[in-house]
């Protein structure tokens, strides 16, 4: 199971190259042609002639036989149990048993002493978990650490060429010794003794399975593990990417447990099994969810079952008695095996609803490993057999590499689609913000010109009306009018246009020096008129600014003294009028308009009776000012205030 895990840096390593049909058919003759190469490598012994041997070597027999742990060096003298073949496993045999064993292979020997013998190779599979081996009486070979921690050799195999010296012609004897785990599946496995390219064939061919090709998918699983580590780190919101690369790094600890022979001093035997086997259930659990995130679909329900298990799985295996955590390894292993059995059964069904072409061919990638599941399952559990995982490794990875491929390579063209339309609707938002900001800009100036036609409006009114009253008034009171009374006011009038002209908007106008001066020219055009009708007035003035106002300000006042004194003119029948300019305590200008008229109602203004008026009233709200009105017969008053500080004339002009 080792494969569906290595199988994914492949696929990683070409994410930074555009793919082309061309390029990945090559790319997939090549990684065809390489693992032909590995079946060749695999089983060139089935196909490779041998001269005849000049020796000929017969086993005989095969037997083994529970020795005494109390006295290592003894062999034992009977319980021998014949053997039919190898691979031997002591569970069959001797249930709960997980001492020592003596295995002896006796074999015939004979050589034609006159000629130069080749030599007699022997080569072992491997030994669960560590021994030693004896030729006759000599010490052949023996691991460097026989007792707790001792090495491991399930995994190893070995060959030795037999020293001559050690040699009888006729019967000799191998002693095998082995010291078993109780958790592991002790024993002994594959032999083989001839000549020595037959049994280097052979050596070879279980080098290949169980070093040279585990090796090789530890170390692509480290690669995919780390650079999908990576890519996790860099999107987070990629969770397959998360899980995939603890199932790959999950894959790397599982099987350094196997591939690492020498012992590891703070783990003993059971220990060691202990974490490989938890590291197994994390493996399956995170390869499912790994699986289904990445057909971007997620089961909350079955999830969190998931992580129950593991969790039970690592508390139980944790903390199981030593004479009960191989009973307690193999359950939990079982269900493990389950869960991915399950997962490669079921994934069809999810993928097909994912509408992603690299989930389906994910999906059939899980359809062809199922047979191989089963048969790794089996050889798992018995020991009977040839695992096919290490052989298959390649192909699984041609195949989840191209699949990875697509993924990224479908994600770059999504990006690259969507840059583009990206550019596109920005590009079409320039052009609707310039149309939309050319139709702003237009109304803006609209807007302007209708404010300063409502400006000129109002200072048509207040302005040249009012001294077209007042010449009207003039003239009426006057019954001979004489040629340069009527080029005064004329003059007048034309002043008036000028003036109202040359202020435009009334932003540009000039503020005068004190409120003296500014009252001056209201009080001569007045002042004569109302004499003319005998009107008394009175103006009273400050002498300086304590406060500048602004011209809009000075202008305003202006137009609203212009329009209350025409008013009064035509309206109030006053014999006494009062103007007064001064500035409160507050910053404020004040300016109050008062007559002893006939007075009028001050509603007509609210209901727009009285269009000067309600021109002045909004002059004097627009610059954030109060126009008050109390009038009743005898006494008419006009009060207007605008305030001066910096502040509130801002958010008034605004």
């Amino acid at each position: 199971m080792n494969g569906e895990a290595s199988v994914m840096a492949l696929g990683f390593a070409q994410t930074s190259f555009k793919l082309n049909h061309d390029a990945f058919i090559m790319a997939v003759f090549t990684c065809f042609i390489l693992c032909i190469g590995l079946f060749n490598t695999a089983f060139a012994a089935s196909t490779i002639q041998h001269p005849k041997d000049v020796c000929q070597t017969i086993i005989q027999s095969i037997m083994a036989a529970q020795g005494n742990v109390n006295q290592e060096m003894q062999r034992p003298v009977q319980g021998w149990v014949n053997l039919e073949k190898l691979p031997d496993r002591w569970e069959k045999r001797w249930p709960e048993f997980h001492g020592i064993a003596w295995y002896k292979i006796h074999f015939s020997y004979t050589c034609d002493t006159n000629m130069s013998n080749p030599p007699l190779s022997f080569a072992i599979e491997g030994i669960t978990q560590s021994g030693k081996i004896f030729l006759n009486d000599d010490l052949l070979w023996q691991d460097l650490y026989l007792k707790e921690p001792a090495s491991r050799s399930q995994y190893m195999p070995r060959i030795w060429n037999l020293p001559t010296s050690s040699l009888k012609q006729g019967q000799n004897t191998l002693w095998i010794q082995v010291y078993g785990s109780i958790t592991q599946k002790s024993g002994l496995g594959h032999v083989a003794l001839g000549n020595y390219p037959s049994t280097y064939s052979l050596y070879k061919k279980w080098l290949l399975e169980k070093r040279t090709l585990p090796e090789f998918n530890t170390m692509v699983n480290i690669v995919v593990g780390v650079f999908y580590l990576l890519a996790w780190l860099a999107n987070r919101k990629e969770k397959a990417f998360l899980w995939f690369a603890v199932t790959g790094l999950g894959w790397v600890i599982y099987s350094f447990c196997f591939l690492y022979t020498d012992p590891i001093y703070f783990l003993s035997f059971i220990n060691i099994d202990r974490l490989q086997n938890i590291i197994f259930c994390i493996y399956t659990v995170t390869g499912c969810l790994g699986a289904w995130y990445f057909a971007n679909k997620s089961f909350p329900r079955i999830q969190k079952l998931l992580f129950i298990f593991l969790a039970v799985a690592t508390v139980c295996i944790t903390l199981a008695p030593t004479n009960q955590v191989s009973t307690v390894i193999q359950f939990f292993f079982s269900v493990a095996v389950v869960i991915f059995l399950l997962k490669c059964i079921t994934y069809p069904f999810i993928a097909y609803k994912s509408n992603s072409p690299e989930t389906y061919l994910l999906a059939v990638l899980y359809l062809i490993y199922l047979p191989i599941a089963f048969n790794d399952a089996h050889f798992m559990f018995t020991m009977e057999g040839r695992p096919l995982s290490p052989y298959t490794g390649p192909f699984t990875t041609m195949a989840l590499g191209a699949i990875l491929a697509m993924r990224l390579a479908r994600n770059a063209r999504q990006i690259e689609r969507f840059n583009k339309t990206l550019a596109e609707n920005v590009t079409q938002a320039k052009q609707e913000l310039t149309a939309s900001l050319g139709q702003q800009h237009k109304l803006s100036i609209e807007n302007a010109r209708l404010q300063e036609r409502i400006h000129l409006s109002h200072d048509l009114h207040d302005g040249l009306g009012g001294s077209i009253v007042r010449s009207i008034i003039t003239l009426e009171q006057n019954d001979k009018v004489t040629k340069p009374q009527v080029l005064s006011i004329l003059k007048m009038l034309r002043s008036d246009l000028r003036q109202i002209v040359d202020s435009g908007s009334s932003l540009s106008s000039k503020v005068p020096a004190n409120p003296v001066e500014w009252g001056a020219p209201i009080r001569y055009r007045f002042i004569q008129l109302f004499e003319e009708i005998d009107i008394r007035s009175q103006w009273c003035f400050e002498q300086t600014w304590k406060n500048m106002p602004i011209a809009l300000q000075c202008l305003t006042l202006t137009r609203v003294v212009e329009e209350a004194l025409t008013n009064i003119l035509k309206h109030s029948q006053a014999s006494e009028v009062n103007v007064s300019l001064t500035e409160t305590e507050n910053n404020e200008l004040m300016m109050c308009i008062q007559d002893n008229g006939i007075g009028f109602n001050p509603k007509t203004v609210e209901a727009g009776l009285h269009v000067g008026l309600q021109s002045m009233q909004a002059r004097i709200h627009r610059l954030g000012g109060e126009f008050k009105i109390d009038s009743q017969p005898g006494k008419t008053s006009i009060q207007v205030i605008l305030p001066l500080t910096i502040n509130k004339m801002d958010t008034a002009l605004k």
